[in-house]
C-alpha cells in the first residue's frame, strides 16, 4: 500500500470526564468543575505537509522578537502550541494561520456532562464516558478498503491504547452492520503526547474555540474558523435528537449556533 493510500486521524480532548473526586465526593458545580468533555479529530492525507507548515509557524514565532519573549514561548518547561496556555498574541496568530490552512477536515463530539447519562450509560466510569465519545467520533470515518488508517490519540496514559482499539473496532462493527457489503478496514492505532505531535495543535485550538463559544458566549474566534468545522455532534442534546425536523448533527448545511442548541448547564442537569 503506497503512502498515497494512507489517511491520518489525530484525536484530542478539551475538558475532562470527571464528576467525582476521591471518596466519591461530587465536584459538580464547584470551582474548577468542567461541564463539558469535547473530543475532536482532524483527518489528514498530506501529514508531512501539514506537520511542516506547523513546525515552520513555530520556528517563525521563536525567531521573531515580537513573540519570542512571551511567557508561553519562554516557559522553562518548553513550549508547544496549546491554546489554554498560550498568550493571546499567539492564540490570535495561530487562529489566523488555521483559517488560511487547507488540507484537513475537523470532526467533534460535544459531551454534555449529565449525571443521569454518566450513571446509567457509563456506569459512573470516566473511561467509559471518554471512549464512548471517541466511538461516536469514529463512526463513519473509516470507510475505504483501499486506505490504511493511522489513528493517533493524545493521552498521558499509554494504558488507554487498548481502549482506543476497542473504540475503533466497535465503530467498524457498527458501520458494517449498516452496510449491504461489509468492508475490511485496515488500521493501526497509537497513543501519543501532544508536545511531540504538532498536528494535534489543530485539534486543540479548534476545540478551544468551540468551548470558548459555548461556555463564555465569545463567538469571535468561532466565527473565524466556523467553515473549518466539518461536523459537530452535540451528542446529549436530546431535544434535538428526538425532535422531528431537527438534528444534533451540525455540518456546513446546518451550522452549530448556540441559540439553537439546548441550553448548556453546569449543574450536571439534575
Amino acid at each position: 500500500m503506497t503512502d498515497s493510500n494512507k489517511t491520518y486521524l489525530f484525536i484530542d480532548e478539551s475538558g475532562d470526564p470527571a464528576f467525582y473526586a476521591s471518596g466519591n465526593r461530587s465536584i459538580v458545580g464547584t470551582e474548577g468543575y468542567k461541564p463539558l468533555l469535547l473530543i475532536g479529530m482532524i483527518k489528514l492525507e498530506d501529514k508531512k505537509g501539514i506537520r511542516n507548515a506547523i513546525l515552520s509557524f513555530i520556528d517563525e514565532l521563536k525567531n521573531d522578537p515580537l513573540y519570542n519573549t512571551l511567557p508561553c514561548i519562554t516557559n522553562p518547561k518548553g513550549w508547544y502550541l496549546h491554546a489554554s496556555y498560550d498568550n493571546l498574541e499567539v492564540q490570535i496568530k495561530f487562529i489566523d494561520f488555521l483559517r488560511k490552512l487547507d488540507g484537513f477536515k475537523f470532526y467533534c463530539v460535544i459531551g454534555r456532562k449529565r449525571l443521569d447519562v454518566f450513571h446509567k450509560k457509563h456506569n459512573k466510569n470516566e473511561t467509559e464516558f471518554y471512549f464512548d465519545l471517541v466511538y461516536h467520533l469514529l463512526k463513519d470515518r473509516l470507510n475505504k478498503e483501499d486506505t490504511f488508517y493511522q489513528v493517533f490519540l493524545s493521552a498521558r496514559n499509554k494504558n488507554t491504547q487498548h481502549k482506543l482499539k476497542q473504540s475503533i473496532d466497535n465503530a467498524l462493527k457498527r458501520d458494517n452492520k449498516k452496510r449491504l457489503n461489509p468492508l475490511e478496514i485496515s488500521y493501526n492505532s497509537e497513543v501519543v503526547q501532544s508536545k511531540d505531535t504538532p498536528e494535534l495543535s489543530i485539534v486543540d485550538y479548534m476545540l478551544w474555540v468551540l468551548q470558548r463559544y459555548i461556555l463564555k458566549k465569545d463567538k469571535r474566534f468561532y466565527n473565524v474558523l466556523e467553515s473549518k468545522f466539518n461536523l459537530i455532534i452535540d451528542l446529549y442534546d436530546f431535544d434535538k435528537y428526538k425532535a422531528k425536523g431537527k438534528s444534533n448533527y451540525y455540518t456546513e448545511k446546518n451550522r452549530f449556533v448556540l441559540e439553537n442548541a439546548e441550553v448548556f448547564r453546569t449543574d450536571g442537569y439534575v
